[in-house]
């Protein structure tokens, strides 16, 4: 039974991925993608509790296949980079080591942020980016969850979240406004890179 179930999670998974990849029959709406990923993490946390790197693998596989995580450090480092005129080569290794880094802190804090039930409330459509408004409930606690999406190539990836009305890349993006007043670049991509064998390390 446990290898029945163990194989129908892998069928879950990889079929989350290839849809979200354009591979699927029809392409999922933003909401749809949303849900369905969702709906698989939450499969893998059941399945695999402490999460282990079995666990950890399975959520790569779908979070990799919804989520755009260069876009996002893109997003939050780019404007930086132009005000404070760091080389193109520099802010380039700066965005990816910091979309490594948004990465692997969302797969190693996958379980800690485990909703119990989640609510999808709408989803709004504008060309090239979308939207899907929902509400995560954790215990006693109602959070709002807010997915920004862009379309890509023939399906859509998560390139933002607004989690209680606080931006992640916005907040990246101040932050890293703040840490060079006093720090360089290297710092900063140093610091990132420490942050990084942290969470390796706690696995």
């Amino acid at each position: 039974m446990a290898r029945l179930r163990s194989i129908s999670l892998w069928a879950l998974v990889f079929s989350v991925a290839a849809t979200a990849a354009g591979q699927g029959v029809e392409t999922p709406t933003p909401m749809e993608l949303v849900r369905d990923s969702n709906e698989a993490i939450t499969a893998i946390l059941n399945e695999y509790d402490p999460l282990g790197s079995d666990g950890e693998a399975l959520v790569y596989e779908v979070m990799d296949g919804v989520t755009d995580f260069q876009t996002m450090s893109a997003a939050a480092i780019n404007e930086v980079c132009v005000d404070r005129e760091i080389p193109v080569d520099k802010c380039g290794e700066w965005e990816t080591v910091f979309g490594d880094l948004l990465r692997i802190r969302s797969i190693k804090g996958v379980g800690r942020y485990r909703a119990d039930r989640f609510d999808y409330l709408n989803e709004e459509i504008d060309g090239e980016r979308a939207v899907v408004n929902t509400l995560a409930y954790y215990e006693d606690e109602e959070i709002t969850i807010d997915y920004e999406l862009e379309a890509h190539e023939d399906s859509w990836r998560i390139v933002n979240y607004v989690i209680d009305d606080v931006d992640t890349v916005r907040s990246y993006h101040r932050r890293f406004r703040r840490l060079l007043d006093d720090d360089t670049v290297d710092d900063v991509i140093e610091l990132l890179r420490d942050r990084i064998e942290e969470f390796r390390e706690g696995s």
